[in-house]
């Protein structure tokens, strides 16, 4: 049973209805599913020496999915389409600085804690999309496996601390959430969007398919001229 793809698939499925369980019936907001999901997975996986390759081969069709999902987030975004054309040379340009404020920050920490090179372009596509990561980490010819875990940390860790940001820094705009939280936090910060209204859902759905053409656009950018 252990080696069938029915295993991880059925083990995350059920994980997964736990954790939204947990989240309806607690209404905690400081609770994150998919940090519980991640955390509860691999104590499982730990606890009885179940083989991470056995996990992978039913959590690879969830992976497959990640793209199709976010080319469905294009629905509630074609349903305030208005408001994107009314502020879009704002969300673009937002965007956009935020594609590079994200990898400029990783490139400049990286240097400072002495990491390695290789490390450091693995790390940089960590605000991004799982599928566009995982083709920026190959562009790069990079570790894939440091960029999908920076990506999942970077993500949740943006979704859980996004309320306790706009309340400090008095973001109280849906648009501009919902660019803040796709920007930086890619599927799983649009989550929470979708969680906090409809508006920053959209936006924030929109935020993840442009931040992650400007990433590509910055990177090889980057190459030219020498950067990384």
């Amino acid at each position: 049973m252990l080696e069938s793809p029915w295993f991880g698939l059925l083990l995350t499925l059920v994980v997964a209805f736990i954790a939204f369980s947990i989240k309806k019936r607690w209404a905690n907001r400081a609770f994150n599913p998919m940090l519980f999901s991640m955390l509860l997975i691999i104590a499982i996986l730990v606890i009885f020496e179940i083989p991470y390759e056995d996990y992978k081969s039913g959590g690879d069709y969830i992976l497959k999915m990640l793209g199709p999902i976010t080319v469905v987030l294009a629905v509630p975004l074609y349903q305030h389409h208005d408001k994107l054309k009314k502020h879009a040379f704002g969300i673009i340009f937002g965007i956009v600085l935020g594609a590079l404020s994200a990898l400029f920050s990783v490139y400049v920490f990286g240097l400072l804690l002495g990491l390695d090179t290789e490390v450091i372009k693995a790390l940089l596509p960590r605000s991004v999309t799982t599928p566009i990561g995982i083709a920026c980490a190959e562009m790069l010819e990079t570790l894939v496996g440091i960029t999908v875990f920076s990506i999942v940390i970077t993500g949740t860790f943006g979704a859980v601390v996004a309320e306790w940001v706009f309340q400090t820094f008095k973001i109280t705009h849906p648009i501009a959430k919902g660019v803040v939280l796709g920007t930086s936090a890619h599927a799983i910060g649009t989550g929470k969007a979708f969680e906090i209204g409809k508006v920053e859902g959209a936006m924030s759905g929109l935020s993840i398919a442009i931040a992650g053409v400007a990433t590509i656009a910055w990177l090889l950018l980057f190459e030219y001229i020498g950067i990384i």
